[in-house]
């Protein structure tokens, strides 16, 4: 990719930080909560509900900081290419470690999170730049779709949704009989199939006026509708941890909803 001039613009790079800071929280999650659970009795119902996850999320939001911070400095002094943003992104992570942990420093996990950093640090590079490559767009034709691929893809994305939500209400709530499964299952099902197709076919038919058709629209719309719904409807209902997994959820729905009724349209020769 020819380097000498990357007007990246500043949807590309709230793209990128967002995406990130989403990657980076979940992997952070998953790592804090796979070691407790291997050190202790706890299990991940229990973690969440006790809080566990605010520590990686706030981790992850001071890293970016200090990444961003840096990133600005870099692409103003030129330095456009992937190893900038690694080496970044490596050096905020190093220097976070040394601060917060101190003579408690574990190698191990330095070294961890110093490599995970680093791909970070690429992932943030390929999503702000990537497309601005000649091979990434020049030849590519637009997404389309059609009445019944967006159809499939509310069905898609709401069954989806239905059975994302019956696993993870039989994870928190255990073992459930048949006549709570059914309960439970009618609830979710009214609520993913009815919501899914007035807010998510509203959703898809406004982005796709406004032209924007790619992976990323559908996915965060998805993933905060669902969390607005969380803080506003369920707020008395679901603790703090329930809705950033409906959050997450929501998000999944998103990008099934979009990968089932976008296809590139075919190239003109």
């Amino acid at each position: 990719m020819d380097t000498n001039n990357q007007n990246v613009s500043v949807e590309w790079v709230l793209i990128a930080l967002l995406s990130v800071f989403a990657l980076s929280s979940v992997v952070s999650i998953l790592l804090s909560f796979s070691v407790i659970m291997i050190n202790t009795s706890m299990n991940a119902f229990d973690l969440i509900s006790e809080g566990f996850f605010i520590g990686p999320i706030k981790g992850s939001a001071y890293w970016l900081m200090g990444v961003g911070a840096l990133w600005f400095m870099a692409h103003r002094l030129g330095f456009y290419h992937w190893w900038a943003l690694v080496i970044i992104s490596a050096a905020v992570s190093i220097g976070m470690s040394v601060v917060f942990n101190g003579a408690h420093l574990s190698l191990f996990w330095f070294a961890v999170n110093t490599l995970i950093s680093s791909f970070m640090g690429w992932v943030l590079w390929r999503l702000a730049y990537g497309h601005l490559a000649p091979s990434a767009g020049a030849n590519a034709g637009e997404y389309q779709t059609t009445i019944g691929r967006g159809i499939a893809a509310l069905l898609s994305g709401g069954l989806t949704g239905i059975v994302a939500t019956m696993a993870i209400a039989m994870i928190v709530f255990g073992g459930m009989g048949p006549r709570d499964f059914q309960e439970i299952g009618g609830i979710v099902l009214g609520f993913w199939l009815g919501g899914g197709f007035i807010l998510g076919g509203v959703l898809l038919v406004a982005l796709d006026f406004f032209g924007l058709r790619q992976w990323y629209g559908m996915t965060i719309a998805g993933g905060l509708i669902m969390l607005a719904l969380g803080l506003v409807l369920f707020e008395n209902v679901l603790g703090t941890g329930i809705t950033l997994i409906m959050a997450l959820l929501g998000s999944a729905v998103g990008w099934v909803i979009w990968r089932v009724a976008y296809r590139r349209a075919p190239l003109e020769r």
